[in-house]
């Protein structure tokens, strides 16, 4: 674990006193890194302990009514959160842009998550479990300790409720999810896609004005240098043929990542369709916390996180590049059609119950269509990810230490980056996307 104290958080109270209730006081409040390093870049994330007490006049009132005796001091009061601040890398702070990006995450909680709510609850889901629960509770969040400042700064954070300790997992990003899992993630991911598609139609303005301007895409590589950019290269056409894969097929794979790649700092979008929406854009095992039963073998609730990357495009994106970096399903190549065939169908069916006006548009042949044409734009977000998701995590130093020169030491990967690099380069040129 890091060996450098965590940030502090100033004006801790001030930033919680709006969700609190009234005449809570806090006392205090003790932090420590929440992830180890390998597990997440574009952010510093803690595990705080708040100490709170009820004002004595607030706690009397209590005491009174429920008939209890007054004793000198009000009990303390532990609030477990999670502070999602900026990185501590200064060459990260330019890599993931951090003054778009940690806007675009506040505005999914404050804002996008509300409005998704009321469309459902608007066409009838009141069932238990129905409205979408992918969302953690985000208690508040700031740039900056300064109101007129619009840059996030030291001071700048968001603060989450512990999922660690409301018995949410993260699963082990070298291994991945089995079958069962990806079509848990899958059915609960249409869900997140359908919602926004479906406001996009029925209430255009509403999603214009509240969702649609935070998904602005961005180029996330804006902030490498020249250098890093040409080094990166260097390594994607490296590994490619360090996995054995036939020369034709090598040259092709580079060539789609060059093109990839250019499109994303064109700031190309994705052909508008009824299947274009909000993306998570970042869809990995390290971005998804699951809980289980008390079997500890089924799922029963699922949070994404980190929404940094948001954008508007094709759910094929997110869809494709969940598949190919977090399933490990040793029938990947023979599987692939039946994962897509699955998440369409939960999808369609989201859709016809929020009352989509456009359901004839929804074929299964037309949702083949557009993986077709976006599936081939994905690859070089897909091989990038690869070399995150498998990296040995006893390798990976501290964020001490940690620059733009760690994704491309080859100390960091093994044979199962290469294996998943060549059937993932298979998949692409059996579909005809290379």
């Amino acid at each position: 674990m890091p060996t450098v104290p965590p940030p502090p958080i100033r004006d801790l109270e001030g930033l919680l006193a709006p969700v609190l209730p009234a005449g809570t006081r806090v006392l205090g409040y003790e932090s420590e890194y929440l992830t180890a390093p390998g597990d997440n870049y574009g952010s510093t994330m803690l595990a705080v302990t708040v100490r709170t007490a009820q004002d004595a006049s607030v706690q009397e009132r209590r005491e009174q009514k429920d008939n209890s005796s007054n004793d000198d001091q009000p009990p303390i009061e532990l609030l477990h959160l999670v502070a999602k601040m900026r990185p501590s890398s200064e060459e990260f702070l330019e890599i993931f842009q951090i003054d778009i990006t940690f806007v675009k995450e506040a505005a999914v909680y404050l804002k996008i998550v509300p409005s998704l709510l009321a469309l459902q609850r608007e066409q009838g889901f009141d069932g238990d479990g129905e409205l979408i629960d992918v969302f953690c509770r985000c208690f508040n969040a700031r740039v900056s300790l300064d109101p007129a400042v619009e840059k996030v700064d030291q001071d700048g954070v968001m603060l989450f409720e512990n999922l660690k300790l409301a018995g949410y997992v993260t699963a082990d990003r070298r291994k991945g999810f089995n079958r069962e899992l990806a079509r848990y993630v899958l059915k609960k991911l249409a869900l997140f896609h359908a919602i926004p598609i479906a406001l996009r139609y029925l209430k255009p303005d509403v999603f214009e004005t509240g969702i649609h301007k935070y998904l602005v895409k961005i180029d996330i590589d804006a902030g490498l240098s020249q250098a890093t950019l040409r080094q990166m290269m260097d390594v994607f056409r490296q590994d490619i043929l360090r996995t054995g894969v036939e020369a034709g097929l090598a040259g092709r794979a580079y060539a789609k990542i060059n093109e990839c790649h250019r499109r994303q700092a064109q700031l190309i979008s994705d052909q508008l369709t009824c299947y274009c929406t909000m993306l998570h854009n970042d869809l990995w095992v390290n971005n998804m916390m699951i809980k289980y039963d008390p079997t500890g073998q089924v799922p029963c609730s699922l949070k994404f996180v980190d929404f940094q990357l948001i954008q508007m495009d094709s759910l094929v994106r997110d869809v494709i590049f969940f598949i190919i970096t977090s399933v490990n399903d040793p029938e990947l190549e023979a599987q692939l059609d039946g994962y897509f065939e699955y998440y369409f169908q939960q999808l369609a069916a989201n859709l016809a119950r929020l009352q989509f006006p456009s359901q004839d548009e929804l074929t299964l042949e037309s949702f083949r269509e557009e993986i077709d044409r976006v599936a081939p734009f994905e690859l070089y977000h897909i091989v990038s990810m690869l070399r995150v998701v498998l990296a040995r995590k006893e390798s990976i130093p501290d964020q001490s230490e940690q620059d733009a020169a760690l994704f491309f030491n080859d100390n960091l990967v093994e044979e199962d980056y290469y294996r998943r690099l060549e059937v993932t380069l298979r998949i692409y040129d059996q579909r005809g996307w290379i």
